[in-house]
């Protein structure tokens, strides 16, 4: 009995121990009492996809200060205060985000900035924070002056747009540092999905690399390595092959069209898209002059309604070779964002221009052509 009482002793000191290992304390406090006897929680938000966020401590703010612990499960991860639950925060209310990391994490309300220290990632994590403050002192003085042109200069000479640009550099190059730093924790991963769109295509490229299996082989990042890996067509450059639909409901290539000796100009366009139906006008003054010299367009819709594109093709007079993107193949391959987009490709299958219309596209085929 004696033996297994010890035991149970030294399995209880070492389950404490560990607790103690991963506990955290958060000591907030505000500058101002806007917000005094309400309640402020510490959340946390599980996957870029959750729907609402979960609650991990709650206290009531008095004499503007605040304490929250828990202890984490050896993750280090992102959590977010509000007064008031993030779904429905209090109005005004400051949303600071921190590391949630062993130690004691000190969190200061100042108006509308937040700043963090205490611990050794939430030291690193306030750089970002402080340019961001910055960045919103800027936004403040521009919105108190009225316009970017009635805020005066700073005591360097600089305008608005000149400090801005050097904050904007500035946050970008903290992202990125702490990102890279961070790529096995949850907390520089979920940045990097904060952040990303900010990167060039080497710098994502470079940071999933940093990053464990289960991030990399999540759905998200892989089909974000598949897009960074993707080549797009450019000028100079052969046009890719892809498979379309007529409105027969035949599959064909665009190779039965593009490199057949033939000037050929690809048309993205839907029956939806305003822009789209104002230059068919143009495009069919287009095709009556160049036909006979070697023009075909291929208009390549990407409708969902089948109905809806081909009522916009007899409606609108559209008498040349029509497809559409049916699997959004040709939309993918041609890094097709915004329509109406369209792409030249000359007699030899290589592509000589995009997103030229009305005169710019008649001098460009013409050119093609001669």
């Amino acid at each position: 009995m004696k033996k297994i009482t010890l035991f149970l002793l030294v399995l209880t000191a070492v389950f404490y121990s560990c607790q103690d290992k991963n506990a955290y304390t958060i000591e907030g406090n505000f500058s101002e009492i806007t917000f005094e006897g309400k309640t402020i929680y510490l959340q946390k938000i599980d996957s870029m996809n959750a729907q609402s966020a979960t609650v991990l401590d709650s206290a009531v703010i008095k004499d503007s200060k605040f304490t929250l612990k828990g202890i984490g499960d050896g993750n280090i991860i992102m959590g977010f205060l509000s007064v008031g639950k993030l779904e429905q925060p209090e109005p005004e209310s400051p949303v600071a985000t921190l590391i949630l990391e062993p130690g004691t994490i000190k969190v200061n309300f100042d108006k509308k900035d937040v700043l963090l220290a205490g611990t050794p990632k939430n030291e690193e994590f306030n750089k970002l924070l402080v340019v961001m403050n910055q960045i919103g002192g800027l936004i403040e003085e521009v919105n108190k002056a009225g316009n970017v042109d009635a805020v005066p200069l700073d005591a360097n000479g600089q305008d608005v747009k000149t400090r801005m640009d050097k904050h904007q550099e500035e946050m970008k190059k903290v992202s990125y540092d702490f990102v890279k730093a961070n790529m096995t924790n949850k907390a520089g991963q979920f940045m990097f999905y904060s952040s990303f769109n900010s990167f060039t295509k080497d710098e994502i490229k470079e940071l999933i690399s940093l990053s464990d299996s289960t991030f990399r082989n999540t759905r998200e990042i892989k089909d974000l390595a598949e897009e960074l890996n993707r080549v797009i067509p450019e000028v100079g450059q052969p046009f890719a092959d892809v498979e379309l639909v007529d409105v027969e409901g035949k599959r064909v290539k665009l190779s039965d069209y593009a490199g057949k000796n033939k000037c050929v100009v690809l048309d993205f366009w839907a029956s939806w898209c305003g822009p789209c139906i104002q230059e068919m006008p143009n495009l069919i003054n287009t095709y009556k002059t160049y036909k006979s010299k070697g023009l075909e367009i291929v208009g390549i819709s990407v409708d969902d309604d089948r109905s809806a594109w081909v009522n916009a093709v007899m409606t609108h007079k559209m008498v040349w070779v029509q497809l559409a993107d049916d699997v959004k193949q040709a939309s993918k391959v041609y890094g097709i964002s915004m329509i109406p987009h369209t792409v030249v490709i000359d007699r030899n299958g290589i592509i000589v221009a995009k997103e030229l219309r009305g005169k710019e596209l008649d001098a460009k085929i013409a050119e093609v052509l001669k």
